[in-house]
């Protein structure tokens, strides 16, 4: 396994700066707000909600599950930037609601308390989406 000298941003700088064909395609993950650095124009992943072209990173926009995921714009429109039913209508809910949810005073059996916040239940979502 090679290691690139100065990672992909580096490299992605220094194809254009010489007008070389990147070996890289697509968006580079970034750990930071920014989510992603495009690199090229290719897109080679998908929604995670409709399998459309997309590769936005996405944060669910409920507080107890902030899954990392894939979400195109319309998807994010009609969820509101949720990754599932559930997190939207959790997401829906008044503040106080969403505070008993928290400490665990309302059981919602999609969801199961992971490492402090609740987060979908992927596997049931998965099967729901499969059949």
């Amino acid at each position: 396994m090679n290691q690139l000298n100065g990672g992909i941003i580096h490299y992605a700088r220094q194809v254009k700066a010489e007008g070389l064909e990147s070996q890289f395609i697509g968006k580079n993950f970034v750990f930071d707000d920014r989510m992603g650095e495009r690199i090229t124009e290719d897109i080679i992943s998908v929604c995670h909600q409709c399998d459309q072209p997309s590769d936005h990173h996405v944060n669910c926009a409920n507080d107890d599950c902030h899954l990392l995921f894939i979400q195109c714009e319309k998807c994010g429109e009609k969820m509101k930037g949720c990754c599932t039913p559930e997190c939207k209508t959790i997401f829906e809910l008044p503040v106080e609601e969403q505070r008993k949810l928290r400490k665990g005073k309302i059981k919602h059996d999609a969801h199961s308390v992971y490492k402090s916040r609740l987060r979908p239940n992927l596997r049931e979502v998965l099967k729901k989406k499969s059949v």
